[in-house]
């Protein structure tokens, strides 16, 4: 654990896994040039060469492909307002995907595409505790799965999940107060 495999170990290992990371998030992202997400995987390979510390007791594998994929999000967020302007919204398909995944389509995110308005969504996560919205953020804009978020939170994988949900059930209700015609600001 902790050791640095040699430079031609790197290319063969990780040559395949940032195309792979690559053409997952393109599948995900397909506003997203897949030429690009290579080129920033391969920054962020590099970057995880250089800020490797053998000290820590973290396997080399394991920061090497998180700092590959956050490069690759980092710089689909940089460019990303531009981009995102010219993605496809297609209402329709989020709906059948809803009812496939077997989400309620009461689901907040739902509502914010049927109503298409972000001042709402806005609104309703300003009355979030800090933590539910730490967590909210952490899932749907970083990507994160509960054990990531408890990682980093250092909370239980169980509890991570639990203000989830709670926390959607909370934007639920907001955002259906405020789709009613409700102005209070939160209670």
């Amino acid at each position: 654990m902790g050791d640095r495999p040699d430079d031609a170990a790197l290319r063969k290992l990780y040559g395949s896994w940032i195309k792979r990371t690559a053409l997952m998030l393109k599948a995900r992202m397909p506003w997203a040039d897949l030429d690009e997400l290579l080129q920033l995987g391969a920054i962020g390979m590099l970057e995880a060469l250089q800020r490797f510390d053998t000290t820590r007791g973290v396997d080399f594998q394991a920061f090497c492909s998180r700092r590959i994929r956050g490069a690759m999000i980092d710089g689909l967020r940089r460019d990303g307002a531009r981009q995102r302007g010219e993605a496809p919204f297609d209402g329709d398909s989020i709906d059948s995907a809803a009812v496939i995944s077997g989400d309620s389509p009461e689901d907040p995110f739902t509502q914010l595409a049927r109503s298409d308005n972000k001042r709402m969504l806005t609104e309703a996560l300003r009355c979030l505790p800090a933590l539910d919205y730490r967590v909210l953020a952490l899932h749907f804009y970083d990507e994160m799965n509960n054990r990531e978020i408890a990682a980093i939170l250092e909370i239980s994988e169980g509890y991570a999940s639990r203000i989830r949900k709670r926390a959607l059930e909370t934007l639920a209700l907001h955002l259906a107060e405020l789709m009613n015609g409700a102005t209070a600001p939160c209670p």
